[in-house]
Protein backbone atom coordinates (compact mmCIF):
# COMPACT_ATOMS: atom_id res chain seq x y z
CA UNK A 1 0.00 0.00 0.00
CA UNK A 2 1.38 3.28 -1.13
CA UNK A 3 2.11 6.54 0.96
CA UNK A 4 -0.40 8.52 -0.92
CA UNK A 5 -2.97 5.46 -0.61
CA UNK A 6 -2.45 5.34 3.42
CA UNK A 7 -2.86 9.42 3.46
CA UNK A 8 -6.49 9.12 1.60
CA UNK A 9 -7.58 6.04 3.90
CA UNK A 10 -6.76 8.03 6.95
CA UNK A 11 -8.53 11.24 5.58
CA UNK A 12 -11.28 9.41 4.71
CA UNK A 13 -12.03 7.54 8.07
CA UNK A 14 -12.33 11.09 9.32
CA UNK A 15 -14.55 12.81 6.70
CA UNK A 16 -17.72 13.89 7.61
CA UNK A 17 -21.41 12.34 6.78
CA UNK A 18 -21.96 15.32 4.80
CA UNK A 19 -19.84 13.52 1.87
CA UNK A 20 -23.33 12.49 0.45
CA UNK A 21 -24.28 16.02 -0.58
CA UNK A 22 -22.95 16.87 -4.18
CA UNK A 23 -19.43 19.34 -3.80
CA UNK A 24 -20.97 22.28 -5.43
CA UNK A 25 -23.56 22.43 -3.41
CA UNK A 26 -21.49 22.17 -0.14
CA UNK A 27 -18.41 24.38 -1.34
CA UNK A 28 -21.48 27.25 -2.05
CA UNK A 29 -22.57 27.05 1.44
CA UNK A 30 -19.45 28.55 2.57
CA UNK A 31 -20.24 32.65 1.65
CA UNK A 32 -16.62 33.82 2.40
CA UNK A 33 -13.56 32.07 3.34
CA UNK A 34 -11.47 28.95 3.02
CA UNK A 35 -12.87 25.42 1.99
CA UNK A 36 -10.32 22.18 1.79
CA UNK A 37 -11.12 18.91 0.00
CA UNK A 38 -8.81 15.91 -0.89
CA UNK A 39 -8.83 13.07 -3.46
CA UNK A 40 -7.13 10.00 -4.90
CA UNK A 41 -4.21 11.10 -7.71
CA UNK A 42 -4.21 9.62 -10.80
CA UNK A 43 -1.46 7.25 -11.36
CA UNK A 44 1.67 7.68 -12.16
CA UNK A 45 1.44 11.66 -9.87
CA UNK A 46 3.24 12.36 -7.32
CA UNK A 47 4.39 15.50 -5.58
CA UNK A 48 6.42 16.88 -2.07
CA UNK A 49 2.67 18.45 -0.15
CA UNK A 50 4.13 21.93 -0.90
CA UNK A 51 3.09 22.36 -4.60
CA UNK A 52 5.42 20.83 -6.26
CA UNK A 53 4.07 18.32 -8.79
CA UNK A 54 5.40 15.36 -10.82
CA UNK A 55 3.65 13.73 -13.52
CA UNK A 56 4.07 10.89 -15.67
CA UNK A 57 2.64 11.93 -19.13
CA UNK A 58 2.86 9.93 -22.32
CA UNK A 59 6.56 10.50 -22.99
CA UNK A 60 7.92 10.34 -19.58
CA UNK A 61 7.81 12.07 -16.06
CA UNK A 62 7.35 15.87 -16.52
CA UNK A 63 7.24 18.59 -13.72
CA UNK A 64 10.02 19.05 -10.71
CA UNK A 65 11.99 16.81 -8.53
CA UNK A 66 13.19 17.45 -4.67
CA UNK A 67 16.17 15.86 -4.41
CA UNK A 68 16.15 13.03 -1.29
CA UNK A 69 12.99 14.50 -0.45
CA UNK A 70 10.00 11.82 -0.88
CA UNK A 71 8.03 12.47 -3.68
CA UNK A 72 3.97 11.15 -2.50
CA UNK A 73 1.88 9.63 -4.84
CA UNK A 74 -1.53 12.16 -2.86
CA UNK A 75 -3.69 12.62 -2.16
CA UNK A 76 -4.64 15.60 -4.60
CA UNK A 77 -5.39 18.35 -1.75
CA UNK A 78 -7.48 21.46 -3.17
CA UNK A 79 -7.82 24.52 -1.65
CA UNK A 80 -10.43 27.20 -2.62
CA UNK A 81 -10.55 30.56 -1.62
CA UNK A 82 -14.29 31.96 -1.57
CA UNK A 83 -15.55 35.52 -1.20
CA UNK A 84 -18.74 36.70 -1.57
CA UNK A 85 -20.39 33.46 -3.12
CA UNK A 86 -18.23 32.93 -5.51
CA UNK A 87 -14.95 30.65 -6.06
CA UNK A 88 -12.17 33.32 -6.86
CA UNK A 89 -8.80 31.07 -6.41
CA UNK A 90 -7.62 27.59 -6.65
CA UNK A 91 -4.46 26.27 -5.10
CA UNK A 92 -3.76 21.75 -5.64
CA UNK A 93 -1.02 20.13 -3.37
CA UNK A 94 -0.51 16.45 -3.96
CA UNK A 95 0.92 14.64 -0.67
CA UNK A 96 1.54 16.43 2.79
CA UNK A 97 -0.80 17.37 5.21
CA UNK A 98 -3.17 20.98 5.73
CA UNK A 99 -1.66 22.84 8.83
CA UNK A 100 -4.28 23.95 11.25
CA UNK A 101 -6.70 27.12 10.25
CA UNK A 102 -9.32 28.14 12.54
CA UNK A 103 -11.30 29.70 9.23
CA UNK A 104 -10.62 26.76 6.75
CA UNK A 105 -13.67 24.73 6.28
CA UNK A 106 -12.45 21.23 5.31
CA UNK A 107 -14.83 18.73 3.52
CA UNK A 108 -12.52 15.65 3.78
CA UNK A 109 -12.01 13.34 1.14
CA UNK A 110 -14.44 13.69 -1.63
CA UNK A 111 -14.54 11.56 -5.07
CA UNK A 112 -12.39 12.38 -7.60
CA UNK A 113 -14.45 12.56 -10.50
CA UNK A 114 -16.72 14.72 -9.17
CA UNK A 115 -14.32 16.59 -8.13
CA UNK A 116 -12.37 16.96 -11.37
CA UNK A 117 -15.70 17.79 -13.16
CA UNK A 118 -16.56 20.49 -10.32
CA UNK A 119 -13.27 22.45 -11.11
CA UNK A 120 -13.36 22.08 -14.46
CA UNK A 121 -16.76 23.87 -13.92
CA UNK A 122 -15.07 26.77 -12.09
CA UNK A 123 -11.95 27.30 -13.97
CA UNK A 124 -13.82 29.30 -17.00
CA UNK A 125 -14.43 32.05 -14.86
CA UNK A 126 -11.33 32.39 -12.97
CA UNK A 127 -8.52 32.82 -15.47
CA UNK A 128 -4.69 33.21 -14.73
CA UNK A 129 -2.96 31.21 -12.46
CA UNK A 130 -6.34 29.98 -10.42
CA UNK A 131 -7.29 28.97 -13.98
CA UNK A 132 -4.70 26.30 -14.79
CA UNK A 133 -4.89 25.20 -10.89
CA UNK A 134 -8.16 24.14 -11.63
CA UNK A 135 -7.57 22.90 -14.68
CA UNK A 136 -4.57 20.87 -13.29
CA UNK A 137 -5.67 19.79 -9.93
CA UNK A 138 -8.96 18.07 -11.90
CA UNK A 139 -6.09 16.84 -15.05
CA UNK A 140 -4.05 14.60 -12.00
CA UNK A 141 -7.35 13.24 -10.54
CA UNK A 142 -8.19 9.92 -10.14
CA UNK A 143 -10.90 10.32 -13.12
CA UNK A 144 -11.86 10.12 -16.43
CA UNK A 145 -12.84 13.53 -17.70
CA UNK A 146 -11.76 13.97 -21.86
CA UNK A 147 -15.26 15.04 -22.06
CA UNK A 148 -15.23 18.11 -19.80
CA UNK A 149 -11.67 19.16 -20.51
CA UNK A 150 -13.36 19.02 -24.36
CA UNK A 151 -15.67 21.61 -23.27
CA UNK A 152 -13.80 23.81 -21.50
CA UNK A 153 -11.09 23.74 -24.99
CA UNK A 154 -14.38 24.63 -26.81
CA UNK A 155 -15.40 27.47 -24.34
CA UNK A 156 -14.90 30.58 -26.65
CA UNK A 157 -16.07 32.72 -23.16
CA UNK A 158 -13.00 31.11 -21.02
CA UNK A 159 -9.71 32.87 -20.82
CA UNK A 160 -7.55 31.61 -23.81
CA UNK A 161 -4.64 30.44 -21.64
CA UNK A 162 -7.28 28.50 -19.21
CA UNK A 163 -8.54 26.64 -22.97
CA UNK A 164 -4.63 26.35 -23.48
CA UNK A 165 -3.81 24.51 -20.41
CA UNK A 166 -6.83 22.17 -21.01
CA UNK A 167 -6.15 21.74 -24.38
CA UNK A 168 -2.73 19.92 -22.98
CA UNK A 169 -4.07 18.38 -20.58
CA UNK A 170 -6.43 16.94 -23.30
CA UNK A 171 -3.72 15.31 -24.77
CA UNK A 172 -2.52 13.81 -21.95
CA UNK A 173 -5.88 12.38 -21.13
CA UNK A 174 -7.41 8.91 -22.27
CA UNK A 175 -9.23 10.49 -25.71
CA UNK A 176 -8.41 8.38 -29.09
CA UNK A 177 -5.64 10.08 -31.38
CA UNK A 178 -8.22 10.10 -34.08
CA UNK A 179 -11.13 11.89 -31.73
CA UNK A 180 -8.43 14.07 -31.16
CA UNK A 181 -6.92 15.30 -34.17
CA UNK A 182 -10.72 16.18 -35.59
CA UNK A 183 -10.99 19.19 -32.82
CA UNK A 184 -8.64 20.93 -34.70
CA UNK A 185 -10.88 21.99 -37.27
CA UNK A 186 -12.92 23.64 -34.87
CA UNK A 187 -10.62 25.62 -33.11
CA UNK A 188 -10.69 29.36 -34.00
CA UNK A 189 -8.09 31.31 -32.24
CA UNK A 190 -4.82 31.65 -33.20
CA UNK A 191 -3.22 31.39 -29.31
CA UNK A 192 -5.35 27.32 -29.50
CA UNK A 193 -4.12 26.81 -32.59
CA UNK A 194 -0.61 27.28 -31.70
CA UNK A 195 -1.03 25.12 -28.92
CA UNK A 196 -2.53 22.63 -30.87
CA UNK A 197 0.69 21.58 -32.69
CA UNK A 198 3.12 21.25 -29.72
CA UNK A 199 0.54 18.95 -28.14
CA UNK A 200 -0.22 16.94 -31.30
CA UNK A 201 3.83 16.19 -31.51
CA UNK A 202 3.33 15.02 -27.68
CA UNK A 203 1.41 12.14 -29.42
CA UNK A 204 3.05 9.79 -31.13
CA UNK A 205 -0.31 7.62 -32.97
CA UNK A 206 -0.04 7.86 -36.91
CA UNK A 207 -3.51 10.36 -36.68
CA UNK A 208 -1.38 12.70 -34.54
CA UNK A 209 1.25 12.39 -36.67
CA UNK A 210 -0.85 12.82 -40.37
CA UNK A 211 -2.56 15.70 -38.94
CA UNK A 212 0.51 17.81 -37.79
CA UNK A 213 1.80 17.33 -41.68
CA UNK A 214 -1.61 17.87 -42.88
CA UNK A 215 -1.20 21.41 -41.23
CA UNK A 216 2.16 21.65 -42.30
CA UNK A 217 0.96 21.23 -45.46
CA UNK A 218 -2.17 23.18 -46.00
CA UNK A 219 -2.96 25.44 -42.71
CA UNK A 220 -4.82 28.53 -43.94
CA UNK A 221 -1.74 30.85 -41.78
CA UNK A 222 1.68 30.58 -42.71
CA UNK A 223 2.18 30.96 -38.73
CA UNK A 224 1.03 27.73 -37.82
CA UNK A 225 2.27 25.85 -40.63
CA UNK A 226 5.78 27.56 -39.35
CA UNK A 227 5.22 25.97 -36.06
CA UNK A 228 3.48 22.45 -37.46
CA UNK A 229 7.20 22.50 -39.41
CA UNK A 230 9.23 23.41 -36.08
CA UNK A 231 7.22 20.42 -34.01
CA UNK A 232 7.87 18.36 -37.15
CA UNK A 233 11.34 18.48 -36.99
CA UNK A 234 11.78 18.02 -33.35
CA UNK A 235 10.18 14.30 -34.34
CA UNK A 236 11.77 11.02 -34.70
CA UNK A 237 8.51 9.68 -36.16
CA UNK A 238 9.40 7.76 -39.28
CA UNK A 239 6.50 9.44 -41.19
CA UNK A 240 7.44 13.17 -40.20
CA UNK A 241 11.30 12.05 -40.66
CA UNK A 242 10.03 11.36 -44.39
CA UNK A 243 7.91 14.05 -44.93
CA UNK A 244 10.97 16.98 -44.26
CA UNK A 245 13.90 14.67 -46.17
CA UNK A 246 11.15 15.18 -49.32
CA UNK A 247 10.77 18.56 -49.11
CA UNK A 248 14.31 19.12 -48.51
CA UNK A 249 15.28 17.09 -51.73
CA UNK A 250 12.27 19.05 -54.04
Amino acid sequence: MTRGTVAVLALAAAAPSLAAQPIAQRVNAVRDGTVRFAYTAAAGTCGNGDGGVSVMGRNGRDGQYWGARICETGPVRVSLGRSDGQTISVRKYVGGRWSASSDATDLGVVDATEAARYLLTVAPSLGGRNGSEAVAAAAIADATIAPELTRVVQNGGAPIDTRKDALFWLGQSEIGAAEFTRLYDSAQPFALREQWTFVLSQRHEDPAVDKLIDIARGDSDAEIRKRAMFWLGQSREPKAVKFLHDIILR
